[in-house]
């Protein structure tokens, strides 16, 4: 029992200090020359993620969230930036399809106050970070979720980049990890009262639709990195109840 809390506060300190450690060397080769944001997207394409697992009232299985890139809007001398988009929702069970944003902005950014702005609390698709701008992104990111997420963070571990949420109010841990290009590969949502290394326990799985060689293998490493956030992330929010109580 004693080597299993040992193992326990070992995995939450380590989701703590790898990004300080590993992100450097994990995003050197993304930074170009000048200081205007930079995007792995491309405009005019689609993006497409399909829903492999599905419980707890988001999209049932087989069920498809687009984004398509309208435009990538430069403001303030290229200090701001907007992703203009398209995001189209399909339901697999009843076969309709619905629009969330028709030629709106899907996210900004601010790179002079990190100031990151979604349209909504996304809980149930793909995100996308600018690949010069990663930390300071991420930094607006957390402060944009403040009232939605009660622990937040993020993680880079062998160029596997996530950010990471629980909510309280339904006991769900979300976990988005990103492509080089900066777009999410893979989004899961784990109860976290679940074994975060059972898959047939989580309640929602969404997987990016590309090519192998650009998606992230999810052989063991990736299901010990998901394991390795989950664990960290229970044993925070565990702590912080007996603290309240």
């Amino acid at each position: 029992m004693k080597s299993k809390k040992l193992l326990i506060v070992f995995l939450a300190l380590m989701s703590l200090i790898l990004p300080i450690t590993l992100s450097s060397l994990s995003y050197a080769n993304l930074h170009p020359a000048n200081d205007e944001i930079e995007w792995g997207v491309i405009e005019g394409k689609t993006y497409t993620w399909v829903v492999k697992q599905s419980t707890f009232g988001f999209l049932p299985e087989d069920s498809e969230i687009k984004i398509k890139i309208i435009s990538i809007s430069m403001l303030d001398g290229g200090n701001t930036t907007e992703l203009i988009v398209n995001i189209t929702r399909y339901n697999s069970l009843t076969q309709l399809t619905t629009t969330l944003l028709n030629n709106d902005t899907f996210v900004s950014f601010d790179s002079e106050t990190n100031t990151t702005t979604l349209y909504n609390f996304v809980d149930d698709h793909g995100l996308i970070f600018p690949l010069n701008y990663r930390d300071g992104f991420t930094d607006g990111l957390m402060d944009f979720y403040n009232g939605f997420f009660s622990i937040k963070g993020y993680m880079t571990i062998q160029g596997i980049s996530t950010f990471y949420g629980y909510r309280s109010s339904t006991d769900l841990v979300y976990t988005w990890t990103f492509n080089k290009n900066g777009i999410t590969d893979n989004l899961v949502a784990v109860d976290i009262d679940d074994d975060a290394n059972n898959r047939d326990l989580w309640k929602y799985w969404l997987v990016l639709k590309t090519s192998s060689k650009e998606s992230i293998s999810l052989g063991s490493f990736f299901w010990f990195f998901i394991g390795l956030v989950m664990t960290s992330l229970i044993y925070i929010s565990k702590k912080k109840l007996v603290k309240k109580s």
